[in-house]
C-alpha cells in the first residue's frame, strides 16, 4: 500500500513538472515578427518631460529603429523577458555599433547609449532565440539593421514628396496607399502607420511592418481599438491620453478623422 502511494505521488509530481515545462515553452512562442521605425523628432515629443531628456545626434538624418518584436502567441502583444540570465553585452555587437548608433540610437539623454539596446535585448530578443536567424544577440541586431536597410522608410517617403516641413500638412491615408506597392510585393499586406497628438496636432509617429518568422512581410493582426496608445519607455510605462476621432481604419494608428499630420524638421541640439 506504501509502495502504491508512493508510485502515485511520483507520478503526480512528474506530471506536474511537465506541464510547467510545457507552460514554460508555450509562454515563450510566438507567432511573427513586429518591425517598427519611428520618426525621431516625434519620438521626443512623446517623452518630453522634465525627467526625461531628449537627445538627437546629429549624425542621425533620418527614421530610426524603434525594436524588432516577437509577436502574437499566448499573447496578443508576444511574449517579454524570456531569460533574465542572458544579459546584453555590447561586446557581442561591437562590429555593429557604428550602424546602431545611427540607425537605432537612444534617444533619451539621461540614461547611457547602450541602455536603450540592452532593455530592447533583454524584452525583446531574449525572445527570438527560438528564431534561427535571431538565436544570439548579434544576429538579432544584424537583423533589425538588415530590414532598416531593407525598408530605408526615409527614402521611400522622399520618393512620393513627403520630406519634413514644419509648416505643412500631409494626408496620412494618402501616405499609407503611396507606400504600400513599394513596401509589399505580396496583394493585401500592408504597413501600418502610427500618429501622436500633441498640443491638438497629430503628427506622423511611426510606421509599423509585420513578418513572419522566415523574415517575409505579412499583414499586421488587428488591434483593440480602444482610441488609446501606450509607449513603454525604458524606466516606466506611461498611458498617453485618450485621443478622440481617431480614423476607422486597421492600418492607421491612434491617427485623426480629417487623417491631416505634421512631419516636423528634426531640430538638433
Amino acid at each position: 500500500m506504501i509502495f502504491l502511494k508512493i508510485c502515485i505521488l511520483v507520478v503526480t509530481l512528474s506530471l506536474a513538472v511537465l506541464q510547467l515545462a510545457h507552460c514554460k515553452t508555450k509562454s515563450n512562442e510566438f507567432d511573427f515578427f513586429t518591425f517598427t521605425q519611428v520618426w525621431p523628432m516625434v519620438a521626443c515629443l512623446k517623452d518630453r518631460s522634465e525627467e526625461y531628456k531628449c537627445h538627437i545626434s546629429r549624425n542621425v538624418t533620418g527614421w530610426t529603429i524603434h525594436g524588432l518584436w516577437p509577436s502574437g502567441g499566448r499573447s496578443s502583444k508576444g511574449p517579454t523577458f524570456c531569460n533574465n540570465s542572458s544579459k546584453f553585452n555590447e561586446s557581442a555587437v561591437e562590429k555593429l555599433l557604428p550602424e546602431l548608433d545611427v540607425y537605432w540610437p537612444n534617444l533619451q539623454s539621461e540614461t547611457t547609449r547602450d541602455d536603450f539596446w540592452a532593455y530592447e535585448w533583454s524584452k525583446h530578443g531574449t525572445c527570438a532565440k527560438l528564431v534561427k536567424e535571431t538565436r544570439n544577440e548579434y544576429l538579432y541586431f544584424k537583423k533589425a539593421l538588415d530590414l532598416f536597410q531593407q525598408i530605408n522608410f526615409t527614402g521611400i517617403l522622399t520618393d512620393i514628396g513627403v520630406i519634413p516641413d514644419d509648416n505643412k500638412l500631409y494626408d496620412v491615408l494618402n501616405i499609407l496607399n503611396k507606400i504600400t506597392p513599394r513596401l509589399s510585393k505580396v496583394k493585401g499586406v500592408k504597413p501600418r502607420l502610427s500618429c501622436y497628438k500633441y498640443k491638438e496636432q497629430f503628427y506622423l509617429n511611426s510606421v509599423i511592418i509585420c513578418f513572419t518568422k522566415q523574415f517575409e512581410m505579412t499583414s499586421c493582426l488587428p488591434t483593440p481599438r480602444d482610441n488609446r496608445l501606450y509607449f513603454k519607455s525604458l524606466k516606466d510605462i506611461r498611458k498617453i491620453e485618450k485621443v478622440e476621432n481617431l480614423v476607422n481604419n486597421d492600418n492607421l494608428i491612434s491617427c485623426p478623422r480629417d487623417n491631416l499630420v505634421k512631419y516636423p524638421t528634426i531640430r538638433y541640439d
